[in-house]
């Protein structure tokens, strides 16, 4: 009645489990983005608001600029501006360079909250993130359609 039990079939199931648990962590951390929230985060009692850049994302890849909370001499350069698409995709050139002259007059714009249009590819949303990104505005929001 003496009976072994085969711990070597078990032990290598376990040394498999955790070999791909290990893994799978690895990926959690390299998919993750660090986004915070732009606008909402603050308490109500701040007094000053900051300036802020709504950027909506149009159908045929155009992008309309406005800027709210920003200096007078700043709106009438800057206020609104439209950048026209190409084929249907968003001219991120003409954004880079739109974005280069509003840093290099405005440094303290920081908050960017973009509105796709509704067949926007997500892509595209993304790669005008990136740009927002280089040029130094960290504040990023994604409004709701």
């Amino acid at each position: 009645m003496n009976v072994e039990v085969d711990l070597v079939a078990f032990i290598s199931l376990l040394s498999v489990c955790i070999c791909f648990l290990l893994l799978t962590t690895i990926w959690i951390q390299i998919g993750s983005m660090d986004v915070k929230q732009a606008v909402g985060g603050q308490p109500a009692s701040e007094s000053k608001p900051k300036p802020e850049m709504w950027v909506v994302m149009e159908k045929e890849g155009a992008i309309s600029v406005q800027l709210r909370n920003s200096p007078t001499k700043i709106m009438k350069t800057y206020g609104r501006s439209k950048i026209e698409g190409t084929e249907g995709k968003p001219n991120l050139e003409e954004m880079a360079k739109y974005l280069v002259q509003l840093k290099g007059e405005f440094s303290e714009i920081s908050i960017a909250l973009i509105r796709p249009a509704e067949k926007t590819p997500f892509e595209d949303i993304i790669q005008l993130m990136d740009l927002f990104k280089q040029e130094g505005i960290e504040d990023l929001g994604v409004t709701p359609l």
